[in-house]
């Protein structure tokens, strides 16, 4: 069995990723989705409900959609849930009193509404700056590696180049 150094597993990872048979624009629908799925406040279903998702859409690229809802993990997700709260409450112009009056319920649906309101458009927005930019990143990749192998096949063998 061989033994692969960091650098190898990388290198066959991100082959695999970026896989021939998926489009540039699938990989990064694929991150997309997966990034909205994980930012979306559903705690341990994520990764159901985007298997769910590649079963259904063959066109989406299993290993991108996994490591979008693996990257997501809690400790980057705390800073988005706090900004979709701090957002919904701006939106919907809701202050935590200074004197609670109120019947927990209540207090309960106000908080839940200002996040659920601004957590469904900061996933939106980081889902859509997440799409473009590894879209942006795959085409380069693979335009950069159709130049490398172009420039192999024309490369002349070490003797030949030193001789002329």
């Amino acid at each position: 069995m061989k033994k692969y150094t960091v650098k190898k597993r990388f290198e066959r990872f991100l082959q695999q990723l970026i896989q021939p048979e998926s489009s540039c624009r699938a990989i990064a629908l694929s991150f997309s989705l997966g990034t909205l799925i994980a930012i979306l406040p559903t705690p341990g279903f994520g990764i159901f409900i985007g298997l769910s998702l590649i079963l259904f859409f063959r066109i989406l690229n299993k290993i991108a959609m996994v490591l979008a809802i693996t990257m997501w993990n809690p400790l980057l997700q705390i800073p988005v849930y706090y900004a979709s709260y701090w957002l919904g409450s701006v939106l919907l112009h809701k202050s935590t009193p200074a004197v609670i009056e109120e019947s927990w319920m209540t207090l309960l649906t106000r908080h839940t509404q200002a996040f659920l309101v601004g957590n469904s458009i900061l996933a939106a927005l980081i889902s859509i700056l997440m799409y473009i930019t590894v879209l942006q990143l795959v085409s380069y990749y693979r335009r950069h590696r159709a130049i490398a192998e172009i420039l192999g096949i024309y490369r002349l063998p070490p003797e030949k180049a030193q001789s002329a």
